[in-house]
């Protein structure tokens, strides 16, 4: 495996299907990631019940949850399972979009597997 790619949408799940493009301005975080644990985070949420997994595949593997829940994680940046800079690549970062974000929003991340 070579990583994954993790996008965070201030978006529905049922928002972004309905049409793919031109959510560009509801991206609030983008990042590669090349540890084997990148998603740990996701798990840890889904088993506290502050997420649920949509979809498996990879190809994108999605989650929903709530801002309140998840955001607080990605106030440093991204959650680096390894604590090794070199596994992690910033693509698109708006900070001030994941401070400003209200807690009852509802997110869409998406995890696509790099191989």
């Amino acid at each position: 495996m070579l990583g994954w790619e993790i996008t965070i949408w201030r978006r529905t799940p049922e928002e972004l299907d309905r049409n793919r493009y031109g959510h560009s301005a509801a991206i609030l975080a983008r990042w590669e990631d090349r540890h084997v644990g990148a998603l740990n985070w996701l798990t840890e949420l889904v088993e506290a019940g502050k997420a649920e997994q949509l979809t498996v595949s990879g190809y994108p593997s999605r989650w929903t949850t709530r801002a309140g829940d998840a955001l607080q994680l990605l106030v440093d940046g991204p959650p680096n399972q390894a604590r090794n800079p070199r596994h992690v690549r910033l693509i698109d970062w708006k900070t001030n979009l994941i401070t400003d974000c209200p807690a009852d929003q509802v997110l869409t991340i998406e995890a696509w597997d790099q191989s």
